[in-house]
């Protein structure tokens, strides 16, 4: 078991330049959470050359199950990495190993919990989602594909990549990723036109999408076992320890995360419920205009995720001055990249939602959504490398409010509000408003944590100076 850091460790938490640093972390997570946006937007463009809007209708309906998955994944893998980086910053490797089996075995029993209690309830769920007769049996196959039959691997495949790159490993938890979207691209258009007779679309996209998370899923285990002797990370359940506050700090620290996914979850039901009533043209025009907006949150994702792991070694090393260079690193590159995504769906929303379907009505309904929901890309991108940093620093309270807030508080009240004021696109505007809310309660959050942070570390120093006998 390692007893050191390893050079790899060594050179990025410690030796290179902040922003550097942060690039070599993110940038890999980025690419992944890029090629990942690419599979879920080539996902809805080939259900979308059916020009079917019931097809598409179905997967955007399914979509709060999948973010719930990730929600879980978030749960065990980002306070699973977060306390494994903290734990390598005051060299317990001990710790660490336990955090990572206890991580590992966590999400296990948690998905196989869900995938169980959902097959016994999926359809009555899916019309209380706003399923329709029309819609109900392709959610029925999509779901029974991706999160009964391939629950497990859809929830090892990202639960693994954020252990991998708690050490620093950021281009092989990358590898991984990536290498599941890429499969999937190639498997989706074999399954859903080649492999399924005609009428099977979404049925064919949810096994080429069970199929690449068990392939990425394969590949972390053997990664993790191949590295056994020299990693903290394990896939052993005699690991497995329930003392040292090693669940409560995975849990409480996952738990922001975990909430922010769920509460898009239960976000997104709450829009298809609202707007359902109007047309499934509707449904599938918000969820067309909720994958392109995915391409901002996924790079914040990936510069937050990517960057976490420097965050927390470093306070935990009490290098605060390290730390907060590679914060404004992080924060920097993610609200630069989403106002540019502002700008680009703002001139161009029409033309990228006539991309994945040839359907006036769902064009005219995708169009005008996008270009509501794009505003908040910036505003979300900061709030989100807020919740990184209390994540990474262990401020549970503060990073749970800006989860909740974001999504759950502020914009599910706002949308049946804005819908009874302006039908069907006033539940669009409620994801702008609540992110300005949430941006403004972020920066003060922020700036009040460095001010006491700094405070505090002076006042040690003048205490150890004080204990210092003079010569």
């Amino acid at each position: 078991m390692q007893q050191e850091l390893s050079q790899q460790e060594r050179r990025l938490f410690i030796e290179l330049p902040e922003m550097r640093a942060v690039l070599t972390l993110a940038l890999p997570t980025v690419i992944s959470q890029v090629i990942s946006v690419v599979y879920n937007l080539a996902d809805t463009f080939f259900i979308g050359r059916t020009n079917d809007p019931d097809m598409v209708a179905a997967t955007a309906l399914c979509m709060p199950f999948m973010l719930f998955i990730t929600g879980m994944a978030n749960l065990f893998g980002i306070g699973g990495s977060s306390l494994i980086a903290r734990c390598l910053g005051v060299r317990d490797f001990i710790k660490a190993r336990r955090t990572s089996a206890f991580a590992v075995w966590g999400g296990v029993f948690t998905i196989l919990l869900f995938s169980l209690l959902l097959f016994f309830s999926e359809k009555p769920v899916m019309l209380l989602l706003g399923a329709t007769e029309s819609t109900i049996d392709y959610c029925d196959s999509y779901l029974f594909w991706v999160c009964v039959i391939g629950g497990l691997p859809t929830i090892m495949n990202p639960l693994l990549a954020h252990l991998v790159r708690s050490e620093g490993a950021a281009k092989e938890a990358s590898f991984g990723m990536s290498m599941g979207a890429i499969l999937n691209l190639c498997l989706d258009p074999l399954f859903m036109f080649v492999i399924l007779p005609l009428g099977h679309e979404v049925a064919g996209a949810a096994m080429a999408t069970m199929l690449s998370n068990l392939a990425a899923t394969s590949y972390f285990v053997i990664y993790i076992m191949r590295r056994r002797k020299s990693s903290v990370l394990s896939l052993n359940p005699r690991d497995l320890y329930f003392k040292d506050h090693i669940p409560g700090d995975v849990l409480s620290i996952g738990l922001p995360s975990f909430l922010m996914t769920m509460l898009a979850s239960v976000s997104n039901a709450v829009i298809n419920n609202l707007i359902s009533s109007a047309s499934s043209t509707a449904v599938a025009g918000m969820g067309i205009a909720k994958k392109i907006n995915m391409l901002s949150f996924r790079v914040s994702t990936g510069i937050t995720q990517g960057a976490l792991p420097l965050i927390a070694y470093n306070h935990s090393a009490g290098d605060l001055k390290r730390m907060k260079k590679a914060i404004m690193s992080a924060a920097g590159i993610a609200v630069g990249f989403a106002a540019v995504c502002m700008t680009v769906a703002l001139l161009f929303g029409d033309v990228f939602v006539k991309f994945f379907i040839d359907d006036a009505e769902t064009i005219e309904y995708g169009g005008r959504f996008i270009k509501i929901v794009c505003l908040a890309m910036p505003l979300a991108s900061f709030s989100m490398t807020a919740v990184m940093l209390f994540q990474a620093t262990a401020k549970k309270a503060q990073a749970t409010l800006l989860s909740v807030l974001r999504k759950g508080i502020l914009d599910i009240p706002l949308m049946f509000i804005l819908n009874g004021v302006l039908p069907i696109y006033g539940v669009a505007y409620a994801t702008p408003i609540a992110e300005v809310i949430s941006f403004v309660t972020a920066v003060i959050l922020t700036v009040v944590f460095f001010k006491r942070l700094f405070a505090q570390s002076k006042l040690s120093a003048s205490a150890e100076t004080a204990r210092t006998p003079k010569l």
